[in-house]
């Protein structure tokens, strides 16, 4: 028997939509999809352009899927094949060419509407909450201290136990910090947020420096075990990527400059942790004082960062205004832009197989993300177009980037699909055979809430 889908298979996905929308024609659930995945902004395949960290970011999104997915197992079928399964089930009918529930299925849809509405509910409390996000980051830097630590220890390397001696410094901070912001102490915690920087980075210093002596006059001990440094620092930097991006987005739509902090000292953990398998690297080529050269550099490093920090904390501590602009939210373009790329997606998909003037593209356009128009699991997590837009005035934004790709072709002010523009549908398409929504998909998705509206746009 084949194991059920964790949250939300393609089924759910469909019974879902008809109980909420009523009877759909197959073309109707087909265009329920394409916006589903359209919108779906952490699952798009990264672009040469855009920037190293969001091109980390979306790699980490796909790897996380396909290690989630038991991807043989759960191929998705087209949406027919689908809506088979379920009439074969008895949980949904077609009559005069529209899909329906049956009584068993409605009840059935109810619970997993039910489910993904409490399912969106938890995600705001448990994550998107700034206590929650305090809790979460003292667990995990608990988890990343004890394995750098010890790692360093067994190791003996002198970058890894510098590192692992800052992360065991983030766990004590982080549970002060998460005290703080229970007890509603907040600039406390980000004071000792800041003072934990600064402490870390003077033990790393000292640390590095009497390493270096030794170095010099040809005592020092060689890192042991580098293949085991380089792994421990890899798991380390995907875990510092998430808190980045996590601690960054929570504090930024917040307004809280603790887990700013802790967002600054998250990304310092990525280069840090690049700067240890660089010094394993070069202990296998027998260059052994770049390991203890590398730690001064983080130790400058953070003792920067924690400068800038007080400052701002002070400042925030006299009265004065909180100003978080230079604090940019991570991946605020890529929510726009992925937009804009939903908007295009639609485009291209009306106009697979069909001839559409713009009059009609605009029309339809302005339908399908109507504000009104739901959206299963999207709806339920807020993440859908809330806004009303004016796709006359931005047609020409939409169009000309697909026009320059030869995706569409335009003659006599008749717009079709080019055949470049159906193998890019075909493809898009086929990067979600296996997508399923889980508890993570689920917290990425929230991410595009209406209610963080405001710090989304440019």
């Amino acid at each position: 028997m084949e194991k059920e889908r964790l949250l939300l298979g393609y089924d759910k996905f469909l019974m879902m939509a008809l109980l909420k929308e009523g009877p759909q024609s197959l073309e109707e659930l087909d265009d329920k999809t394409i916006l589903f995945l359209s919108l779906i902004w952490y699952q798009q395949l990264p672009k040469k352009s855009q920037p190293l960290m969001e091109k980390l970011f979306f790699t980490l999104a796909h790897i996380r899927s396909e290690l989630e997915d038991e991807r043989a197992a759960k191929k998705t079928g087209k949406t027919e094949e689908e809506c088979e399964k379920l009439i074969e089930n008895g949980w949904v009918k077609l009559e005069d060419g529209y899909y329906s529930l049956t009584s068993q299925g409605e009840e059935l849809a109810g619970k997993f509407v039910q489910n993904m509405e409490k399912r969106a509910s938890r995600v705001r409390k448990d994550f998107f909450k700034v206590d929650a996000a305090a809790k979460n980051t003292t667990v995990l830097d608990a988890f990343l201290a004890v394995l750098k630590l010890g790692s360093g220890l067994v190791s003996g390397s002198v970058g890894l136990t510098a590192d692992g001696t800052d992360a065991t410094m983030d766990t004590i901070s982080a549970f002060m910090v998460w005290l703080g912001i229970k007890y509603h102490r907040e600039t406390l915690s980000t004071l000792l947020v800041v003072f934990g920087l600064f402490f870390a980075s003077l033990s790393i210093g000292y640390d590095s420096v009497t390493h270096l002596i030794s170095a010099f006059y040809g005592t020092l001990t060689p890192m042991g075990m580098p293949y085991l440094v380089i792994v421990v620092e890899g798991v380390a930097i995907l875990a510092a990527v998430f808190l980045f991006y996590y601690q960054r987005y929570v504090g930024k739509v917040n307004s809280s400059l603790t887990l700013i902090s802790q967002s600054v000292d998250s990304k310092n953990h990525i280069f840090i942790g690049l700067s240890v398998i660089a010094g394993a690297v070069f202990t296998l080529q027998g260059v052994y004082f770049v390991d203890a050269l590398i730690a001064l550099f983080i130790a400058i490093g953070i003792f920067r960062d924690a400068t800038d920090l007080l400052r701002e904390a002070i400042s925030v501590r006299k009265g004065e205004e909180e100003d978080y602009s230079h604090y940019k939210l991570p991946l605020e373009e890529t929510w726009e832009g992925n937009k804009m790329m939903a908007f295009q997606n639609w485009i291209l998909y009306i106009l697979w197989g069909k001839h559409r003037t713009r009059p009609e593209i605009v029309s339809s356009l302005g339908s399908v993300f109507s504000p009104d128009n739901y959206i299963p699991v999207l709806s339920e997590l807020n993440a859908t177009v809330k806004e009303v837009h004016d796709f006359d005035e931005i047609f020409d934004d939409l169009v000309v980037p697909l026009k320059k790709e030869e995706l569409l072709i335009l003659e006599e002010e008749v717009y079709t699909l080019s055949d470049a523009g159906s193998q890019y549908l075909e493809n898009f398409l086929s990067n979600f055979d296996y997508y399923d929504v889980h508890m993570s998909d689920t917290i990425l998705l929230s991410m595009a809430e209406d209610e963080f509206s405001d710090v989304h746009h440019i």
